[in-house]
């Protein structure tokens, strides 16, 4: 059944039930995962073409290196770095479009879109994630060098400080287009998802709707994003206890059948196992007290990635809120500001194309009739 929505502030308050879903939480783990490792191979190739000791670096870091001094030192790592960010930038992105796309089909009453629809979705509609990021950083670089080729004619004898004192006006109108393109660029990392999700839409659509809803929803905007915030703070924290109840009762009930295993000692410590440089100070998981030395051998390593990947699943359950308030907010501000329901624009459109289809082969199937009739 259709939601049934107020397109007000009202609606923003929905996100975090609709962020509470397995197959959405299981989209955004894969999405952390693939991210972590793109992140690994990327600082430790680093690593590698900067000189580093590798196998010192690994009892170091493990899963999870941070770059150290070395690793400034030489262009190539960074390089390499930026690449890494930008790729797990795209995958968080894509892993967004598809559970902005889950969420705006439960709004249409659709609760049967599953992952691999979503995942077919966000393979053919791919396009405006990475293309409307990159016009926007080279439209900030165009902007730059705008700055920088004023400052260039200024060092020019005599004439150089008059012309770049006569540019200085127009100079400062490109550079509020500049701060205006910085926001959307911001913006479009979160919001774009849902706009693709919503619409379909190609890059033109896209990067036309981030600007429309940036400058005519500014203030609804802002408000409907610290408003979402704090419901998926209030819904986190609530995940948050619920789990450690969980654990909780999963220490009591292993401590009934084997005593002190340490095995949720085991699970606590996880993350700071995987990743000692990145958390040394990790003391626990869920009000459970870690201990790395609890388990040792192939049970403490694998107690170790069952408890770092509860960790992935809470922090999956925030960036599924966070990708579904997106959604919502989207979807109303879109009624706001130009008073179109998008789903049900879909509706309609899904309407023609089946009439496109199904009534092009009925008019063919009568046709035929009338002829063998003749």
């Amino acid at each position: 059944m259709p939601e049934k929505l107020t397109f007000t502030v009202k609606d923003i308050p929905a996100c975090t039930r609709y962020g509470f879903s397995a197959r959405k939480i299981w989209i955004f783990f894969k999405t952390l995962v693939l991210s972590w490792v793109i992140w690994d191979f990327f600082v430790y190739l680093g690593f590698f073409a900067a000189g580093c000791d590798l196998a010192a670096k690994w009892t170091q870091s493990r899963l999870l290196p941070l770059p150290g001094s070395l690793f400034w030192m030489d262009p190539v790592p960074v390089i390499l770095l930026i690449v890494g960010v930008v790729l797990i930038i795209y995958v968080l992105m894509r892993g967004s479009l598809m559970v902005s796309k889950m969420t705006f089909q439960q709004l249409r009453g659709d609760e049967f879109f599953s992952t691999s629809d979503a995942a077919a979705f966000a393979k053919g509609h791919s396009v405006p994630l990475i293309s409307i990021p990159i016009m926007l950083v080279m439209t900030l670089l165009l902007i730059y060098g705008a700055g920088a080729l004023t400052g260039l004619i200024s060092r020019i004898p005599v004439i150089g400080p008059v012309a770049a004192s006569l540019l200085s006006v127009p100079l400062w109108g490109v550079m509020l287009l500049g701060v205006l393109t910085l926001f959307a660029l911001i913006l479009s990392l979160k919001l774009l998802p849902a706009i693709v999700a919503c619409t379909g839409g190609d890059s033109f659509e896209s990067i036309f709707e981030v600007f429309s809803t940036l400058t005519s929803q500014s203030w609804r905007l802002c408000l409907y994003w610290l408003l979402s915030i704090l419901i998926i703070v209030i819904g986190g924290a609530a995940f948050l206890l619920l789990s450690s109840v969980a654990i909780s009762f999963l220490s009591l009930s292993v401590s009934a059948g084997a005593g002190d295993s340490g095995l949720v000692a085991a699970l606590a410590s996880g993350p700071q196992l995987l990743a000692p440089e990145a958390l040394p100070f990790f003391s626990g998981l869920l009000g459970q007290q870690g201990d790395v030395q609890a388990l040792s051998g192939l049970a403490g390593i694998l107690a170790g990635i069952s408890g770092t990947a509860i960790l992935l699943v809470i922090i999956s359950y925030f960036l599924s809120s966070c990708s579904s308030a997106w959604t919502l907010i989207y979807v109303v501000l879109k009624y706001r500001k130009d008073g179109e329901d998008l789903t049900d624009r879909a509706d309609r459109e899904e309407r023609r194309e089946f009439d496109r289809i199904y009534g092009d082969s009925e008019k063919d199937s009568e046709a035929r009739k009338t002829e063998l009739s003749g």
